[in-house]
């Protein structure tokens, strides 16, 4: 099968071979957060898995892994919680979107929030919302899906969203080999290039 065309433009600028194919039950994940997913977060899975880039944004997977030794979170469990801070952020500080609509697939330990706006009946036209707890506004939109928003972030597109460590090239860690290394007593896994 033929890569999904903006994964493939992501693995051209951030390597695939730290990452592994999640063995995920796409029925039954969808079935469970009651939507389709959007194409580019399926490939992303397929070719990355779930993990983090240069040890800073984390991409969850849709529900939890049950082999997971730490719970790294997981859409289904996350995306409450990014609606909670939509209600405790100040009106003036977030665009116009129905918080029952935001669903997370992502974060950084900043605390930021990578979210999806589930409008519409297309997941792949589904905009990015980020809430930036370090940025000039807390509530960015950004009308593009998941795979070019990463294109973009590790890229160092973006001024006033959330940045990776733009000190060393984009490098993903699947979540399996992070927790390996942890066991092991490594915390810098990513070495310079």
């Amino acid at each position: 099968m033929a890569m999904h065309p903006g994964i493939e433009a992501l693995a051209r600028i951030m390597p695939t071979d730290t990452g592994a194919e999640e063995p995920i039950n796409w029925a039954a994940a969808e079935h469970e957060l009651g939507t389709r997913l959007p194409a580019d977060y399926k490939a992303f899975l397929e070719t990355y898995g779930s993990g983090v880039i240069n040890g800073i944004t984390r991409i969850l997977l849709p529900v939890q892994a049950p082999d997971r030794l730490h719970d790294q979170g997981s859409i289904a469990e996350d995306t409450p919680g990014a609606q909670g801070t939509w209600h405790h952020t100040p009106e003036r500080w977030r665009p116009d979107v129905d918080p029952d609509d935001i669903m997370i697939w992502g974060r950084t330990p900043g605390p930021d929030l990578l979210c999806w706006v589930t409008t519409g009946q297309d997941p792949d036209q589904w905009p990015v919302l980020v809430c930036g707890r370090h940025t000039n506004s807390r509530w960015t939109l950004y009308p593009c899906g998941m795979a070019e928003f990463l294109i973009n972030l590790v890229t160092n597109q973006y001024d006033d969203a959330i940045s990776i460590d733009d000190t060393r090239p984009p490098r993903f860690l699947h979540w399996r080999a992070e927790e390996q290394l942890t066991k092991a007593g490594i915390f810098d896994y990513y070495p310079e290039a």
